[in-house]
Parts: structure tokens; sequence; C-alpha cells
């Protein structure tokens, strides 16, 4: 006779995913389990409902049984109710508590960050980082699946199950090295760079603003090769103010304020509607004063001084800074 107190939720997880898969070995990649482990589950589950969910044969899956159809089923019913315990679990918890856990992915601008790392010490906030994710769809599933409260993602926020508030325009600028045929310009277009090698990091900017760029080029010529052989930004720009790479490199207005160039310039595109924009998302059904708290400290820290809106900034000069060098 069937007892369900014999089975777990691993038990539930490779069953579904066999009838998914109807492969030992991807289901346990899946499932990051062994082989071995998996048919022991399998094993157990049969034996536990005294019937054959599987019609296998040396370890090949040929088709599911009807009991087994009609186990997967059930399966997955119970599992979403198990995430749903858990999901609700925890917003009941987040809801009674004032700390903010932060998903964000690699790319994320390092004065963004400052600004949120400020605001436990400016407002006495509580603030976590989760791991940084691939992409901005992990970081914004981490917030919908409850692992995290609000996510620093690319803007626009396409995500119709949270609420996006803008808060970063910033324009690109390119990084020539000494001896380019365009350092003596101030400002320069996508088309001057459509056959350009263009050096950067995997993480250096989000995936919709690199398509787009590349898009673009592409469009007026051709586009450029986009190599993705350094580990940061800072070290992008190195290889391009040293020489030590042929190429240029492309950063935001931003983030040359903080370093120092020896040989290299920066010039301003003129096309402005290719930019690094940032938004962060959290859940619409979250209501509490802590995470209003933080969006307003976001966005006021966020805006350009009272005294610079409203008006064009004013282009990088094409010279070297006397301050400290990219190492």
């Amino acid at each position: 006779m069937a007892t369900i107190n014999q089975l777990d939720v691993l038990d539930l997880e490779c069953v579904v995913m066999l009838a998914e898969m109807l492969n030992f070995t991807e289901t346990a990649k899946r499932l990051h389990m062994t082989q071995p482990g998996v048919t022991a589950r399998i094993n157990k589950v049969e034996k536990n409902e005294g019937c054959k969910l599987f019609d296998r044969s040396k370890g090949v899956v040929r088709a599911i049984t009807p009991e087994g159809f009609v186990f997967v089923e059930e399966a997955k019913r119970i599992l979403e109710d198990f995430q749903r315990l858990i999901t609700r679990t925890e917003a009941a918890h987040r809801a009674f508590s004032d700390r903010l856990a932060v998903s964000r992915p690699h790319h994320v601008d390092l004065q963004l960050l400052s600004i949120v790392v400020a605001a436990q010490a400016v407002e006495g906030m509580r603030i976590s980082f989760q791991q940084p994710c691939n992409s901005d769809e992990e970081a914004i599933a981490m917030l919908l699946n409850g692992k995290a409260d609000v996510a620093l993602v690319a803007w626009p926020v396409t995500e119709p199950l949270v609420a996006p508030v803008h808060l970063t325009h910033d324009t690109l600028l390119a990084v020539l090295p000494e001896n380019h045929v365009l350092r003596g310009r101030t400002e320069i277009h996508l088309a001057d760079v459509c056959h350009e090698q263009i050096i950067g990091s995997k993480y250096q900017f989000p995936g919709i603003l690199k398509d787009t760029f590349l898009a673009k080029c592409k469009a007026l010529g051709s586009g450029p090769e986009w190599l993705c052989v350094t580990a940061s930004p800072a070290e992008s720009v190195h290889l391009v103010d040293t020489g030590a790479r042929p190429g240029i490199t492309i950063v935001t207005r931003r983030y040359s304020e903080e370093l120092t160039l020896t040989k290299a310039v920066y010039v301003p595109f003129s096309d402005t509607e290719i930019a690094y924009e940032y938004g962060v998302a959290y859940r619409q059904s979250d209501h509490r004063p802590v995470l209003s708290t933080f969006l307003q400290y976001l966005v006021a820290r966020c805006q350009p001084a009272p005294e610079h809106r409203g008006r064009r900034k004013p282009n990088v000069q094409a010279t070297s800074k006397p301050n400290r060098k990219v190492g």
C-alpha cells in the first residue's frame, strides 16, 4: 500500500523531470545529481506506489505509463503548492522585516551600487546583496520568487509583474588610443566605429544596450568586432590607454570621472539615444515603509544636481587627468 510519508520533494522532482526529459542522464544534469541517485529515487517512488511509472529497459526510458501520467500531474501540483508555501511564508516574514535584499546582474554601474550601499549609513537601512546574476532576467526572477526585495536592472523593465522606477540615464564615451585618427574630435558618431575592434568585459554593459549598439552600427555600415577579453571596464580602459591591445573601448560618462588616462582620450558619442539606462524594480504587493524610503533615497541620489537639470551636460575634454591611474 502506498504511503505518502515515505516520499519527499526531491522524489517528486526526479519523477517530474524524468517525465520531461525521458533520459536519466539529462535528468541528473538538470537536478545536479548523479545518474545512480536519480535511478534510486525513481525506484523508491515506484516501490512506494506499487506500480511502474515509466516503461524502461536497461536504463532507457521508452514511455510514461498511464499510472505515470497521473502521478506526474499530481506531483506537479504538489510542487507548485510547495513553492507557493515557501514564497508566501518568506513574503510574510518580510512584511514585518526592515531588511531589504538586493539582486543585480554583473553589469551594474559601480556608482549606482555605491549609492545603494550608502543608504545603510545615511538612512540606517539593513541591506544585503545577493550574488550577482548573469542577466537582468535572472535578477528579476529572484525578485519574483521571493529571494530579493528589489532588483537593480537595465531600463526599460518589461516584466509586467513588477513595478519599475527609472534611476539613471548616462551617455557613452569612446576611449581612443593615442594614435587614433578620431582622437581630435569633440564628439564621434556611431558610424565612425562601425569597423572598429571594441575591447570589453563580458558584463561591461547590459545585453539590451550592447545589442542596440551593435544593431545601429550594422544599420550604418558593418558591425564592429566586440571582444569580451577583459575582467572589468577598468582593465578594458587600461589596455587601450597603454596600447597593450589594438582597439577602443566604451564607458559611461560617470565611470570616466573615476578613471585617469595617460595616453588615451575620452570622446563622447553624438548619438545620445544610445545610453546606459538603469532602474530599480520591486514587487507591486510590497508596501512596506522601508521600501518606500529606500526608493525615495535612490531617486533623489540618482537625479542630477538642481543647477544641472534641464541643461545639456558639457562635453568631456580630450585631455588626461592628473589624478590616479587605472590599474
